[in-house]
């Protein structure tokens, strides 16, 4: 009889063991479980964060070039030509000056053909007293 009373003991203590294993273990899971759902709910909501940020950054990109595009309408355009070329332009607009001028200028004297000029020097005018004062 102490035996099996003993072995009854033996084999409750068994039985609780076992129970309290199989607990832990379904706790265990549950936690992991939990943990997993944790998890993946935060990779949700971190895709649905970085798409809204994507597409807010898209509208901000669209808003920007509209701003630049409408700044870039009010530049003068001789800003966006380059320095080259805005030379060129100077040079040709001088070169067609001097020919006017000298097209003015040959009409008035009634000159043909490409002639030297000659200037008769005049004399300077007479120093004065008040012409020197300025001088100094």
């Amino acid at each position: 009889q102490p035996d099996a009373w003993l072995a009854a003991e033996e084999e409750e203590e068994r039985l609780k063991e076992l129970h309290r294993e199989a607990e832990r273990e379904r706790r265990e899971q549950l936690e992991k479980a939990h943990l997993r759902g944790c998890h993946a709910l935060k990779k949700v909501h971190l895709a649905k964060e970085r798409e809204r940020l994507l597409e807010e950054l898209e509208r901000l990109q669209n808003v920007d070039r509209l701003r630049r595009r409408q700044a870039v309408s009010q530049v003068p355009p001789q800003l966006l030509v380059p320095a080259c070329k805005r030379m060129e332009i100077k040079e040709e607009w001088q070169r067609e000056l001097e020919f006017a001028f000298e097209e003015m200028y040959s009409e008035d004297r009634n000159m043909k053909g490409d002639q030297i000029l000659k200037f008769e020097p005049q004399p300077l005018p007479a120093p004065s007293d008040r012409a020197q004062d300025n001088d100094l």
